[in-house]
Formats: structure tokens, sequence, C-alpha cells
């Protein structure tokens, strides 16, 4: 088990996760589902939707097998898949240099993915500190689903 954490720019309300030598297209990824799951995907690239446009804390999970996770300590789940054929992933915020982005190194192949969300009820103002935390868990696998597992009910 890795886990690696940032502190990223999620301008757009975006963050990404990308095979280094990927060429994705990513200007049409976020369709009505994708922002309902705060999850878009392309190919070799994984676009995680986040509820603040300002540097939020990401962590970023590689295990080994499919974890057990409860669920109630989060809220917002959604589970997807990504591909990363190189061995190395780029994590970054969409408006960031793609060259300055730190890499990742993992065992190249197909990932399901989980995006999780906790401490959502801690922004007040989005300009202003909260407790929010975005994460990724990475295990291998050849699933191709994507669909949302708990979403945030914004009242």
């Amino acid at each position: 088990m890795t886990i690696h954490q940032f502190d990223i720019f999620a301008d757009y309300f975006q963050l990404y996760l990308m095979d280094d030598e990927a060429d994705d297209n990513t200007s049409e990824i976020w369709t009505d589902e994708a922002l309902d799951i705060k999850l878009a995907i392309a190919k070799n690239t994984v676009a995680v939707g986040t509820y603040r446009n300002i540097d939020v804390k990401f962590e970023l999970e590689v295990l080994e097998s499919e974890p057990k996770v409860d669920l109630n300590e989060w809220d917002h789940a959604s589970l997807g898949f990504v591909s990363f054929p190189s061995g190395k992933c780029a994590v970054y915020g969409c408006t960031d240099y793609l060259p300055d982005a730190t890499r990742i190194e993992l065992p190249k192949g197909n990932y399901a993915l989980l995006s999780l969300a906790k401490g959502l009820d801690s922004i007040t103002v989005e300009w202003e500190p909260a407790d929010d935390l975005y994460k990724v868990i990475l295990w291998p696998s050849d699933s191709k689903d994507c669909k949302p597992l708990k979403l945030l009910e914004i009242t």
C-alpha cells in the first residue's frame, strides 16, 4: 500500500490523474452523468470533481487488491476505471503546467478506482478554510464499471 498526499489547485472544480504518455482529449469528458458523480473518464485519464475551486487536500492510494471501504465515513463515492500503460501517473490540477506535475510510479496496467470525498459539510464559503478531503484509491482490475456509490445531496 502506498499513499501520496497533495495540495492541488482544483481549478474549475477538478483535478486529474493521467498516464504519463496519454494523449487523451479531455475537452468533452464532463458529461451530465460525469458531473453528477464527480468523475470523468477518458482511456488513460480520469478527472475527479471537487466541491471547491481552490487548493484542496488530495490523497492517492495504490493497493494490490480491492479495498473494503466504509462509505459511512465519506460524503461522496464513485467507482471508475483508468489505464496506466506507461507505469507512471501524472497528478495535477487542470490548469497546472503538465511537465511540472508530480509523477507516481505504479505497475503498468488497468485499474479500478474509488473516488471519495469527505468533510464537505465544513465548506461554508468556497474560498474559506474547510476540512474537505478528496481521495482516489486505485487497484489492478480490468473492470469498466463507472457508477455512483454515494452521492452528496445538496439541499
